[in-house]
């Protein structure tokens, strides 16, 4: 009976642990997986050039190329800042890359793009070296993360170290190196310069199956170039469009390249930028009596801000300009603007905005803003301080926050989206409230904390332990019931002496006491004498 109770509670017990369970699983409990150790699928990027025998997707390029000043370099870098892509079932890369004298081509930079689960792989270095176009010469690429974090500048370098092997860097780190000599893929002898070719920084969609996807953009700065001499900037940027690698070409390239306002060799590739026309000179640019302009941006709160670029269209040419740092730009003509584009987290925060280049300073509200966040039990509405509200961006940045004593945090300087905010809970159950934030608002984030958590565990555990309390009860109850027995067996003797009454043991054959003989049958124990009687013991009969 006994160990059937409590067998009974166990299974009560387990129930409750599931129970526990379920809810978690039940609310939203996330995991925020890391793909570190993924394995990349090995999507070809590049070369430029458009020759090939076309495939089955698209390869879609965009950037700036150097022109004849440029040619027979055997060393080229580019400084490139990270951006996030939301990649599809292909891969989009930003690289610095040139054919080579014999045919061969080498590029490095960093890529966006999927695992061969299907999962995203972000920000990772790469370099990737043909000798011939139909060469089955896999990029090779570096861990996840590898190339962040998120909007993080690197400067990725390719330089001819003899022999026609190319060695790749990341910083000044040595990523690795092209094929040696005797290798199948080996570039070739004499591929020690680019020959009569130019060296190109890109934006690319690689083994695309449309001109859907959004790329970017990236800035691109510092195209610098070695030509047997020491490094020095690239003269001359010319815009390179349009297909890469083996691609299809029966859809338009939507992307665009520009130099950004004021400053030479640096650019912007990659969607929602202009597409100039062919093979137009991105630099060197002349600005003829420049206007100095500062543009302030502040969310909903007065709070300033800084996006990460920004595009003004002339209202009186169509003219676009592009802005990725907004102290003293310099602005070419006196006119009226409209700012259609400003990117805060790969979101436009502002839209149609105008502005007017006779004013000095103009302060600009974008649609950023705070949301107060209030985190409170899901049965009693009470606050519930401690917990950690996590939250990631649109250019998949993250921004975390603690509640206060009231259960009170604001998340700081969003665009309009789509959020999943996760909540750890201190002793309680992690959680995921899903909203779509478009302006201003508070959310209240109901939780399963410690209180809700005793409500819903509490009563199944005092139920075991009453049907435990109340069995051991009626065990206790039973056994007094019971009738007290010896614990030690009567044993009755077989016989008595017949002389002086003594039992006798089955292995006495005659008494010890007096010495008399066993008697051939038991006899009756002796009676118990009366006060007075005679002690004497009763003569044996005859």
């Amino acid at each position: 009976m006994m160990t059937r109770t409590l067998r009974i509670a166990l299974v009560i017990l387990s129930v409750v642990a599931g129970l526990q369970s379920f809810i978690a699983l039940g609310h939203g409990s996330l995991a925020i997986s890391s793909n570190l150790g993924l394995i990349p699928q090995p999507i070809r990027q590049g070369p430029l050039q458009t020759t090939y025998a076309l495939g089955g997707y698209y390869w879609f390029q965009i950037g700036a190329i150097g022109d004849s000043s440029s040619y027979n370099v055997d060393g080229a870098n580019i400084t490139i800042r990270t951006v996030y892509d939301q990649v599809r079932n292909d891969a989009h890369s930003y690289w610095v890359g040139t054919l080579l004298s014999t045919g061969g081509f080498v590029q490095v930079g960093y890529l966006n793009g999927l695992s061969t689960t299907g999962q995203t792989y972000c920000c990772a270095w790469f370099f990737e070296t043909f000798y011939t176009p139909n060469c089955d010469c896999p990029p090779i690429i570096g861990p996840e993360g590898s190339a962040g974090p998120i909007g993080s500048w690197h400067t990725y370098s390719m330089v001819h170290t003899g022999n026609g092997v190319w060695s790749f860097y990341m910083d000044g780190n040595l990523l690795g190196k092209s094929p040696p000599p005797g290798d199948k893929s080996y570039l070739g002898a004499g591929a020690t310069s680019s020959g009569s070719q130019a060296p190109a920084g890109i934006a690319e969609v690689a083994q695309a199956t449309d001109n859907k996807d959004i790329i970017g953009p990236a800035e691109f700065k510092d195209l610098e170039i070695r030509q047997a001499g020491p490094w020095h900037q690239m003269p001359t940027g010319i815009s390179h469009c349009c297909y890469g690698y083996s691609s299809q070409t029966g859809l338009p390239n939507l992307y665009g390249v520009w130099e950004v306002e004021g400053h030479r060799d640096d650019f912007l590739a990659g969607s929602n930028i202009r597409q100039p026309a062919s093979a137009t000179t991105l630099w060197p640019t002349s600005v003829p009596s420049p206007t100095q302009l500062n543009f302030n941006f502040i969310d909903h709160s007065g709070n300033p801000f800084t996006p990460d670029w920004i595009s003004l269209q002339d209202q009186g040419n169509g003219n676009v300009l592009y802005y990725t740092s907004y102290l003293s730009q310099n602005i070419t003509q006196s006119s009226t603007f409209k700012i259609n584009y400003a990117y805060w987290h790969g979101v436009n925060v502002v839209n149609n905005t105008l502005v007017s280049s006779s004013a000095s300073s103009q302060t600009i509200q974008g649609n950023v803003f705070s949301i107060p966040v209030r985190v409170v039990g899901r049965f009693y509405s009470l606050p519930v301080g401690g917990a950690t509200v996590l939250t990631f961006l649109p250019d998949s940045t993250n921004q975390t926050v603690r509640t206060d004593s009231e259960g009170n945090a604001t998340l700081a300087q969003l665009p309009p989206g789509n959020y999943s905010l996760r909540v750890i809970v201190p002793y309680g159950v992690q959680s995921v409230f899903r909203t779509n934030v478009l302006g201003p608002a508070n959310i209240s984030i109901p939780v399963f904390s410690i209180a809700e958590l005793l409500t819903v565990i509490m009563p199944p555990i005092a139920v075991a332990i009453a049907v435990v309390v109340v069995a051991l009860r009626r065990e206790q109850t039973r056994r007094a019931a019971m009738p007290i027995t010896s614990p030690y067996p009567i044993v009755i003797p077989a016989a008595y002496c017949g002389a002086c009454g003594k039992p006798l043991g089955p292995a006495e054959f005659f008494c010890m006491t007096c010495g008399t003989p066993r008697a051939g049958s038991p006899q009756p124990p002796p009676q118990q004498q009366l006060p007075g009687s005679s002690s004497a013991p009763p003569p044996p009969s005859q």
